[in-house]
């Protein structure tokens, strides 16, 4: 089906130009001003080079005898009008064809630069910035495809294809710029296959020193995804957080927050306590009530892959009931984008969650390691236990918000932790940005 809109444009011009000499301008037929919305049924049509053939023949068409405008009776001349306006929409078709197959053609060429870039062992930073300016310019390129074309369907597929490989370019850019982050790592006198970095700002550009990697337990840190998971329930279903919920005796383990069993509390007091105090009793009852499948269904559907929730929260020896079988998972780019997401306020509730983020209770770690920097401290979760010592925060510096998450695998060394954070927020002044 063929769908022409028309646009104000002269009729006859070359025509009628010996026809002026006699009569006056107005007598001349008149400007075609109205769309013309008339369907033009022609499943003939598949290409840009149909519509070329049909421009061809309307206007020899329009150029035969038989199309000359003729004198009415009352001094007006009678023009071909269905033929005008099939050829006006025939060539706007054209235009908005030509432009589709102008960005389809520049998108593959920029897609195949970059592509044979990829094949080449060359990890250099330059090589790596090339890449993804080739890639960030096809996929613009392909965003300039007009909709409805002969090509739309096929730049609508190509394009998913390309903001993958744009998304992995610009992953590989960033962490090429992370250089600083080795030299942090080092300075904690830890191997440093044992330290985890991940830095980013609101806009979502990020540095990382083995970020995609997998620390050895996510400690408390696992506690923000069950606050998230939280957040996106009370909104989906209309949930009051001060809708109380009762502690269920099992989900007992050594804590040392005011939050016991037995004893009933409002959603909204739970989710304070589990961040703010790291309640492992809020943390597990929130667990059932949410229900691990949902909590890790959120994680996908946010685009975290990793994040991974089955174990509840253990104190010194206590399990609870139901304690689960698989180990929770995490990793500091996760971890990290959460936080951005949540200080960008990207969905319902954050607000809420920055607000108790804020009310933090443990601050010798992100907090005290912003001391003697000019950074500012917004709010931070913390975690620990034998396997990892981590925390993740929100600062600013000159006015602009960053987020960062630290994980020491097999250390309680709260020192070197503090340097980390330190080293990054004086990193951030000295250069001014990331």
């Amino acid at each position: 089906m063929r769908r022409w809109l028309l646009v104000k444009v002269p009729i006859m011009t070359l025509m009628l130009a010996g026809a002026m000499v006699a009569f006056p301008l107005r007598s001349i037929a008149p400007v075609l001003e109205t769309p013309y919305t008339e369907e033009l049924e022609d499943p003939q049509i598949q290409s840009l080079e149909d519509l070329y053939q049909i421009r061809d023949r309307l206007r020899a068409e329009l150029e035969s005898p038989a199309a000359t405008p003729t004198l009415t009776g009352i001094g007006i001349f009678s023009a071909p009008t269905t033929l005008l306006q099939e050829l006006q929409a025939v060539e706007i078709r054209i235009q908005v064809e030509e432009t589709a197959e102008k960005n389809w053609d520049r998108a593959r060429q920029l897609a195949d630069e970059a592509s044979d870039l990829e094949t080449r062992s060359d990890d250099s930073p330059e090589t790596i910035k090339n890449i993804y300016s080739l890639w960030q310019e096809a996929v613009n390129a392909l965003k300039q495809v007009p909709q409805d074309t002969f090509l739309t369907t096929e730049a609508t597929t190509r394009l998913e294809e390309y903001e993958k490989n744009l998304s992995a370019a610009s992953y590989n850019y960033d962490t090429s710029r992370s250089g600083f982050l080795k030299a942090i790592a080092e300075r904690t006198e830890l191997p440093p296959e044992d330290v985890f970095i991940t830095v980013c700002n609101l806009a979502g550009e990020c540095r990382r020193w083995q970020g995609n990697k997998t620390p050895a337990s996510p400690a408390s840190l696992i506690k923000m995804p069950v606050a998230i998971a939280l957040m996106e329930k009370v909104a989906t279903d209309n949930i009051n957080l001060d809708t109380k919920i009762t502690v269920s005796r099992g989900n007992y383990t050594e804590d040392a927050s005011d939050i016991w069993v037995g004893s009933e509390y409002t959603l909204r007091k739970l989710l304070e306590r589990m961040i703010n105090q790291s309640s492992n009793i809020a943390t597990n009852q929130l667990i059932d009530y949410l229900g691990r499948d949902y909590i890790n269904q959120v994680m996908r559907d946010r685009g975290f892959p990793v994040t991974f929730v089955d174990y509840k929260l253990v104190g010194e020896s206590t399990f609870p009931a139901n304690a689960g079988s698989r180990p929770n998972r995490f990793n500091t780019d996760e971890m990290t984008e959460m936080m951005r997401q949540i200080y960008a306020q990207e969905h319902p509730g954050d607000d809420v969650l920055i607000e108790i983020l804020a009310s933090q209770y443990d601050t010798v770690l992100g907090y005290d390691g912003l001391r003697s920097t000019r950074a500012i401290w917004m709010g931070e979760k913390t975690g620990q236990n034998s396997k990892m010592l981590g925390t993740t925060l929100a600062f600013t510096v000159n006015g602009e918000y960053y987020v960062a998450t630290v994980a020491l695998n097999y250390t309680a060394n709260e020192r070197a932790l503090r340097r980390c954070i330190n080293d990054i927020a004086k990193h951030i002044e000295q250069q001014g940005h990331l």
